[in-house]
């Protein structure tokens, strides 16, 4: 009789537990949206399965100058190292001269690299990205529900342009120039996230407050950019970004590990 006192006492002690963890999801994310009106979505690694892409398409360039054969990966943790510099200057430009130098014995002009890197990335981005699973649902019912819709993204200019016009498996789910309100792209602002601007931007343009928005990222730099901005921020995890994940995890307001999550309380 003991025993079965004390395996009730246990079940009931879990069952509290679990309806109080409940309760506290609910309430929290209840409270994502809020009264937001103004979803900002960041594009590589959030909405697009792009990040380890970009690692793939430096790494092919560094193989066809040096026929060395470098991982994914290691692109990435070059990238970190570059990003977390705040060096002057074009940021793209920045990264292929550290590239360069740091796995050619042999030095090359930036026009040079821009070409070659070019032509590998067009290959790439008008036929083998595609967006995240669960990324289409997500955006279309924060549409239809009447969110005003912002991207803001790292990505230039000419890359969007692909996305739009080249990519048939973006095209098929959504193309970005129809669902966005509001797109900011690499060439808009003049700092770079961490820096707030790209988000500072959009309350201006749109003339909302910071508690207005809601920003949905994957990277510390885009985290770290609205918290600089004082904005809200949900992190959707993305694998690419595992090294970081801890202090991502401490500056997020909130925090998913899927779309597919996010999709199920919108």
């Amino acid at each position: 009789m003991n025993n079965l006192i004390i395996q009730l006492i246990g079940v009931i002690a879990y069952v509290i537990l679990a309806l109080s963890f409940l309760k506290n999801f609910i309430i929290k994310n209840k409270n994502l949206f809020g009264n937001k009106k103004v979803i900002i979505f960041d594009l590589d690694g959030t909405l697009i399965d792009s990040v380890n892409m970009f690692n793939e398409i430096y790494a092919t360039l560094i193989n066809t100058i040096t026929e060395k054969v470098i991982t994914a990966d290691q692109i990435q943790d070059d990238w970190d190292d570059v990003a977390h510099q705040n060096l002057s200057g074009d940021l793209y430009d920045n990264f292929l001269i550290y590239l360069d130098k740091k796995y050619s014995t042999e030095l090359h002009d930036i026009d040079i690299l821009r070409k070659m890197y070019s032509n590998i990335e067009y290959k790439y981005l008008s036929e083998k990205i595609g967006y995240k699973e669960y990324a289409k649902d997500v955006v279309l019912k924060l549409k239809q529900k009447g969110y005003t819709l912002v991207l803001a993204t790292l990505s230039p200019k000419k890359v969007l342009e692909i996305y739009n016009n080249k990519n048939q498996k973006l095209i098929n789910e959504f193309k970005i120039n129809d669902v966005f309100d509001l797109i900011i792209t690499y060439e808009d602002v003049e700092n770079k996230k961490p820096n707030p601007e790209v988000y500072l931007k959009v309350e201006e343009k749109l003339n909302v407050s910071t508690k207005d928005c809601l920003i949905i990222e994957d990277s510390l730099e885009g985290v770290e950019a609205a918290n600089n901005a004082e904005i809200e921020v949900l992190n959707i995890v993305d694998k690419n970004m595992y090294k970081t994940q801890n202090i991502i995890d401490k500056l997020s307001t909130y925090k998913m590990n899927s779309l597919e999550e996010l999709l199920k309380i919108i």
